[in-house]
């Protein structure tokens, strides 16, 4: 596993050279795919509003597509119905096919707003031998959910009815929110712990609890996974990070994780890597994901015309052998969960043009923003870095499909945080965090 420190705002942890020689092409991840209705369009029940006070709300729709296929079954329930923006919550149900428990089949859940008409997908996953399926969701606004099962060559497709889950402003107490995640918190391992003055912590067999309370509102929040690990080595609550500000956003590439603590944000995934950032909110969370990667390298053989060994990680997740510094960052803006912030497009001249059209662009640097710079004799932006940091004519950026300047070894390379002057920078894109 590899560890790097948090790097706090203006902090200088080093400096290095950027390359001269580095030229990026390169060809984006594929977009996922937006799942569509079957022919029928929604089912005939009425949408929930969101704002019911039960506990468990179960609903049954038979699919109505007309073909030779069995029919199947979907229903979908979700424990409750009032939520603190940023607490886990599970959509739930069973899928049968022709009247048995139908496994090994993937059904999506998916979220609009009561005034939209697209839907977006928030989560998969697939049914056990029981025909059930639990898709994890974090919430964040006033949501209307569903949950589709597509269908196949033996089985009509089927969704469940619209169900509504709203927003609360009221206290959660640990026990509150203990009854509210049930099995999936498991049963206490410890009794409960005075972190701070300010805060309890109670360990579970799934992870923790931690209830904060600030300014005479109470709220508790569940870490585990990796993210507890790398938590408990900074010291909790007691450390830089502080106390968590909602649960973490899990099942993201590489079986990722990201949270949000009171001092900056924490990243890790099933690969080992991780990181943390002083950075808040989504611009944090963007930043942590992309520093976990810092250190990877790739072997690189020059001299060979426009064929070059670009077999790196983010190649094999887009399925191209392109140049990869732009893939780069479509690989960590979608591992934090946010990959709608920079486009996607098949060429470098394309991705470059489609910033300049729908980004805002400009000459001051701040963290976040993406800086092209040139190394073509036409002068023309050539390679994208991504700043973290700013600290007078300097900033520090984090990029990939780089030697940094020399700071990595002959014939790799890789994923870099470096100091560069900030004179070298063509100009700004700011992705609207």
């Amino acid at each position: 596993m590899r560890r790097f420190p948090t790097q706090q705002p203006g902090t200088a942890t080093g400096r290095a050279r950027t390359s001269g020689r580095k030229t990026c092409r390169w060809l984006s991840g594929l977009l996922a795919a937006t799942l569509l209705l079957p022919a029928g369009g929604v089912a005939a029940a009425s949408p929930a509003t969101g704002l019911g006070t039960a506990d468990r709300v179960e609903v049954t729709v038979p699919a109505r597509v007309a073909t030779a296929a069995r029919t199947s079954r979907l229903t979908g329930g979700v424990q409750e119905r009032q939520l603190r923006k940023g607490e886990t919550f599970w959509l739930y149900g069973q899928l049968t096919v022709g009247g048995s428990p139908a496994s090994g089949r993937a059904v999506v859940a998916q979220k609009k707003r009561l005034n939209e008409s697209a839907w977006r997908t928030v989560g998969s996953d697939t049914t056990n031998s029981s025909g059930r399926y639990r898709i994890r969701i974090r919430a964040g606004a006033v949501y209307q959910y569903r949950a589709i099962y597509r269908g196949s060559s033996t089985a009509q497709a089927s969704w469940t009815p619209r169900i509504g889950v709203g927003l609360t402003t009221a206290d959660r107490t640990m026990t509150s929110r203990a009854r509210q995640m049930g099995v999936a918190l498991g049963r206490p391992t410890s009794g409960t712990r005075q972190v701070t003055r300010s805060v309890v912590s109670r360990s579970y067999e799934h992870g923790i609890l931690v209830k904060v309370n600030r300014s005479g509102r109470v709220r508790t929040w569940w870490v585990h996974g990796g993210i507890l690990r790398e938590y408990r080595e900074r010291r909790g609550a007691q450390g830089a990070l502080g106390a968590p500000l909602m649960d973490p956003s899990c099942g993201l590439a590489r079986g990722g994780c990201v949270q949000r603590f009171e001092g900056g944000v924490l990243y890790t995934n099933a690969d080992g890597d991780e990181a943390s950032t002083g950075l808040t909110g989504v611009r944090g969370e963007v930043v942590a994901a992309a520093r976990s990667q810092v250190g990877y390298t790739v072997r690189h053989t020059p001299g060979n015309g426009a064929r070059y060994d670009w077999h790196s990680k983010y190649n094999a997740w887009a399925r191209t052998n392109a140049p990869w510094c732009g893939l780069f960052q479509s690989w960590f803006f979608k591992a934090s969960g946010h990959r709608t912030l920079v486009p996607q497009s098949t060429t470098w001249t394309a991705y470059r043009d489609t910033v300049r059209r729908t980004r805002p662009t400009g000459s001051t640097p701040r963290p976040g923003a993406l800086a092209f710079v040139s190394y073509v004799a036409s002068g023309e932006a050539s390679h994208v870095m991504f700043v973290v940091q700013v600290d007078g004519s300097r900033i520090k950026v984090i990029h990939g499909n780089t030697w940094g300047g020399g700071t990595l070894p002959a014939g790799r390379r890789g994923v870099v945080e470096q100091w560069v002057p900030e004179s070298q920078v063509l100009y700004y894109a700011y992705p609207a965090y």
